[in-house]
């Protein structure tokens, strides 16, 4: 959970940097961006892994099948937030770029369950 907190925060801050000092985009097209930027690129390092990791071993669909599983959950979750942000703004008179960093906030706050061995 805190390592959601810290990567929302980064992002959050980063967005605030290139919006005032550099005046590329508003703050919230530029979180937009950076937090998608980020979960394209979480995604693109497990796919790299995975093929890495297999070219230098044999078993390569034993560790690949989680490692894509992953990364398809990954690009799922992605697709969600997108997808519930754009049925926000569209019952709701608000901005899209402000809602979606509502719900990625939120989305730190939810706690994985993890299983006791």
């Amino acid at each position: 959970m805190l390592k959601k907190f810290a990567l929302w925060f980064i992002c959050f801050g980063l967005s605030f940097l290139v919006a005032d000092v550099f005046g590329w985009t508003d703050q919230g097209k530029a979180f937009l961006y950076i937090h998608l930027g980020t979960g394209i690129i979480i995604i693109a390092i497990i796919i790299l892994v995975v093929f890495i990791a297999g070219g230098l071993t044999n078993s390569f669909f034993e560790g690949s099948a989680i490692s894509l599983l992953a990364a398809l959950v990954t690009l799922a979750n992605l697709a969600i937030i997108l997808f519930a942000t754009w049925g926000a703004t569209k019952l709701f008179e608000v901005n899209f770029y402000v809602v979606y960093q509502i719900m990625t906030f939120g989305q730190c706050l939810c706690v994985e369950k993890k299983k006791e061995d």
